[in-house]
């Protein structure tokens, strides 16, 4: 339940989603080990842009984690086999965690010391749709 808040949460809470920001696709690499069998399809059968894009950054009320960067992720991606690119977006749920990695209640997220995100789809979307996407 606290996950699917998350979207609701950014509009919320101030600063929450100040603006997105780019990251190695590289550093994307434990989500997509999440699920192995979609890994292994998307390498197989798509060349991934070197950097992605987060849709959320948290702000800096967020006193361990303020600029810290959050999914939706969008990736650049064109077909092994050539044609034009499209937009790989993994979606993802966040949770905000207490040094002691225990979870925190949705008023207290401004206090967490981590994230864990898990990855809960991926879409594909023809490149340069208008809007960040919807997961």
């Amino acid at each position: 339940m606290r996950a699917t808040l998350l979207p609701f949460a950014a509009l919320l809470v101030p600063g929450l989603s100040l603006a997105g920001g780019t990251l190695g696709t590289v550093e994307l690499d434990s989500l997509l080990a999440q699920r192995p069998a979609l890994r292994d399809f998307l390498r197989s059968t798509l060349r991934l842009s070197d950097s992605a894009f987060a849709e959320v950054r948290l702000g800096s009320h967020f006193t361990h984690l303020g600029g810290a960067r959050l999914g939706p992720y969008t990736i650049s991606a064109t077909s092994l086999q050539g044609g034009k690119p499209i937009e790989v977006v993994l979606c993802t749920t966040a949770r905000f965690l207490d040094r002691n990695g225990k979870d925190l209640p949705e008023n207290r997220i401004e206090e967490a010391t981590a994230t864990r995100e898990t990855l809960t789809g991926v879409m594909l979307r023809e490149e340069g749709q208008s809007g960040g996407p919807s997961c």
